[in-house]
């Protein structure tokens, strides 16, 4: 089975987003465990916990805030940075949560090598303070604006590279790739990614792909998500991940702007899956 999710909101308590998740037909779902424009930490209490556990019957994935920046080379932030991730890792252990995906930072004009060294920094600091046992630490694959680290499959690598050792890997999201120049909405671009992905990295550290349509053109190298089959990127996109030998083991996200299509998004990506299932089983 191909598990289908979205990502819900945790407001009030964290074990809500069961709750959310399945009343859209979700079979997976992704969360903040803070709010993602806010540095704020608030320490869930046991009680909190023990609901999470106690309802939780699927994979699930936490999304880092979206102000942590790693590959900053402004001291405060880089530090605050870190010890966001640590915060959030640590919940993330405790409560059994499968994956924790990153936007790993930013250089803002400076040289990319001095980022990826910075990144790497960082996450010296990150493993050598959270020691991972039940969560996956995935980087995203990034569109590439504004100096993003992470829009090509070598960047991805050499921040993986020292810490491969550890519970390491990569989500994958449709938008960002297709706007960092990977045209993987067409057979041949598909599968010359996949390769590409399999021989620098190894297919084997993809965990999570955000499943989402762009707003903007190809190779536009601006994170700009829309709704599915509403926007540039071709539905052969979708129907290749989802029914390819590996990536369909993958835990599929999406991250659309529309809530309110959202259980209708779920049903189209379960359909193609089962329909790929079904030839597959012809064939």
């Amino acid at each position: 089975m191909v598990r289908i999710g979205v990502h819900v909101s945790s407001s009030k308590s964290i074990d809500l987003v069961f709750d959310r998740a399945k009343s859209l037909e979700a079979t997976t779902a992704q969360f903040f465990v803070r709010s993602p424009r806010a540095w704020k930490w608030t320490e869930r209490s046991a009680q909190e916990k023990e609901a999470f556990r106690k309802k939780k019957y699927m994979p699930v994935v936490v999304h880092a805030s979206y102000l942590f920046n790693l590959a900053s080379d402004d001291e405060e932030l880089r530090k605050k940075s870190i010890q966001g991730v640590i915060e959030e890792l640590e919940l993330c252990e405790e409560l059994g949560i499968e994956y924790y995906v990153i936007h790993a930072g930013k250089t803002k004009g400076r040289p990319e090598k001095e980022g990826i060294q910075m990144v790497i920094k960082a996450m010296e600091e990150i493993f050598s303070n959270v020691k991972l046992k039940n969560t996956t630490f995935l980087y995203e694959t990034l569109a590439g604006q504004k100096g993003e680290l992470g829009k090509t499959t070598e960047e991805i690598y050499q921040m993986m590279e020292p810490f491969l050792k550890e519970k390491i890997g990569v989500c994958l999201d449709t938008c960002h790739l297709f706007a960092a120049g990977y045209k993987i909405d067409e057979d041949k671009g598909f599968y010359n990614y996949k390769k590409e992905l399999d021989k620098i990295i190894g297919l084997e550290y993809v965990k999570v792909i955000h499943t989402n349509d762009s707003k903007v053109p190809f190779n536009s190298h601006k994170d700009r998500h829309e709704s599915i089959g509403k926007g540039f990127i071709n539905m052969r996109c979708f129907k290749l991940f989802l029914q390819d030998d590996y990536f369909s083991k993958c835990l599929f996200v999406l991250e659309t702007p529309d809530e309110s299509l959202y259980k209708q998004e779920i049903k189209l990506l379960k359909d193609i899956a089962e329909k790929s299932a079904s030839v597959a089983q012809r064939g």
